[in-house]
C-alpha cells in the first residue's frame, strides 16, 4: 500500500476481542496485509507472531502451542519447528541429528508487540522501540465491552477511516426508526479543538433529532473524539453514569478492513436491553459496510480523486493532514496541524 492510503506505522491497531483469543489455542488474522498468529499460552499469556515458518512458509496458526524449557513455544505443523512464543525465536528443530551441530536458536519469527485492555487485544505496527503508548480508553479495568460488532469492509483503508469522521453520510446512510426521526435537518455548529493524535468535539449536548440519545433520559451530553491511526470515541455522560461507544479500523488485506465497534455502560437499565442494544449496534454498521462495499465496485475500477466541498468535509481533511503530518515525524518531528475551529453543517 503506498501513496494516501499508506497504513501508518509507530501506532496501535486494533487486533481482536479478547473473547476472539482462547487459552490454549491460536487464530489466524490478516493484519497490515500479513500474515499474523494471535495466540494464549496455556497460562493465558498473549502473543502475537508472523504466521508463516521460515523454514517452507507453512502457517503456524494451525500447529499447536506446547511448553518448554523456555517457556511456551508455537510449534509448526509441517516439520514440528518450534519458536518461542515470547519472542518467535526458533526453540528446536526436531530432524536435525544430534551430531548435526547447527544452532537453530539464530532463526526467529518476527514478534509484534501485544496489549491487552478492556476486552480489546491492540497490536503494535512498528520496529524497534515503541513510539507511542497503546490506546486508552479512560475506563476502570474491569470494563467489558456490553456490545461487539464486526463488520469487514471493502475498498481504501482511508475511505473507511473517513467515515468515522462524516457527518453527512449519517442521516443518509442510518435510517433506523431509533436513530433519526422525520423532522428537517437543522444548521448546526460543531467546536473542534486539537488532541495529542487527532481531534474531538468537546462535551456538548447530542443533537435533539436523534431519538437514540432520548432513551438515557436526563441530560446527556456527548463528547466526540478522533485519534490516530483510525479510532473514534463517542463518551456519553448522564450525570455520574457513561456510555462509551468506541469504533476501530484496522487494515487487513489489501483493500479490506475489519471494522471493530464496541459500547461500553454503567447504567442498569441498558444492560436490561443489552439484547436489543446488540441488534441495534449490529444493523447500525452493516450499513456502514454495505455502503463502502457499494463505493468500492467504482473505485476499484478508476483513480478517483475526492471532491470535498464545504464544512460538512473538513473533517475529512483534517484525518488528512494528520496522517500526513505522522507520516513526516521522522523527517521533520510531529506537529499537529489542527487548531480550534468551527464548521457548520446541516444535519
Amino acid at each position: 500500500m503506498s501513496g494516501e492510503d499508506e497504513i501508518l506505522d509507530g501506532l496501535w491497531y486494533v487486533a481482536a476481542l479478547s473473547r476472539e483469543v482462547k487459552k490454549g489455542a491460536m487464530v489466524r488474522r490478516i493484519l497490515f496485509g500479513d500474515p499474523v498468529v494471535l495466540g494464549r499460552t496455556k497460562a493465558g499469556d498473549l502473543f502475537a507472531l508472523r504466521d508463516v515458518c521460515p523454514h517452507r512458509a507453512s502457517p503456524l496458526s494451525p500447529g499447536r502451542i506446547i511448553d518448554g524449557e523456555d517457556g511456551a513455544a508455537v510449534e509448526c505443523p509441517y516439520h514440528a519447528w518450534r519458536f518461542r512464543a515470547s519472542d518467535g525465536k526458533c526453540a528446536g528443530a526436531p530432524a536435525l541429528a544430534s551430531s548435526a551441530g547447527q544452532d537453530p536458536g539464530s532463526i526467529a519469527v518476527p514478534a509484534f508487540m501485544v496489549h491487552e485492555a478492556n476486552g480489546l487485544i491492540w497490536i503494535y505496527k512498528g520496529e524497534g522501540e515503541q513510539e507511542t503508548p497503546p490506546p486508552a480508553l479512560g475506563l476502570p479495568e474491569d470494563f467489558r465491552p456490553r456490545t461487539a460488532t464486526i463488520v469487514e469492509g471493502e475498498g481504501p483503508f482511508d475511505e473507511a477511516v473517513i467515515g468515522l469522521v462524516d457527518p453527512a453520510h449519517t442521516p443518509v446512510v442510518h435510517k433506523q426508526w431509533w436513530w433519526r426521526d422525520t423532522a428537517p435537518r437543522k444548521d448546526k455548529v460543531k467546536h473542534f479543538e486539537p488532541t495529542a493524535l487527532g481531534f474531538k468535539m468537546p462535551a456538548h449536548p447530542p443533537s435533539s433529532n436523534s431519538m437514540v440519545y432520548k432513551f438515557l433520559g436526563g441530560a446527556p451530553t456527548t463528547e466526540i473524539e478522533f485519534r490516530l491511526p483510525s479510532l473514534r470515541f463517542e463518551n456519553i455522560r448522564v450525570g455520574k453514569r457513561r456510555v462509551l461507544s468506541f469504533t476501530a479500523m484496522t487494515p487487513g488485506e489489501a483493500g479490506k478492513t475489519r471494522i471493530t465497534h464496541v459500547i461500553y455502560w454503567d447504567l442498569p437499565l441498558l444492560s436490561l436491553l443489552r439484547p436489543v442494544a446488540q441488534g441495534m449496534a449490529d444493523s447500525f454498521l452493516e450499513q456502514d459496510g454495505a455502503i463502502l462495499r457499494l463505493q468500492n465496485e467504482n473505485l476499484k475500477r478508476m483513480d478517483h480523486r475526492p471532491l470535498y466541498l464545504g464544512d460538512p468535509d473538513e473533517p475529512a481533511k483534517m484525518y488528512m493532514r494528520l496522517k500526513r503530518a505522522w507520516a513526516r515525524r521522522r523527517e521533520e518531528g510531529f506537529s499537529s496541524p489542527i487548531r480550534p475551529v468551527s464548521f457548520e453543517w446541516r444535519t
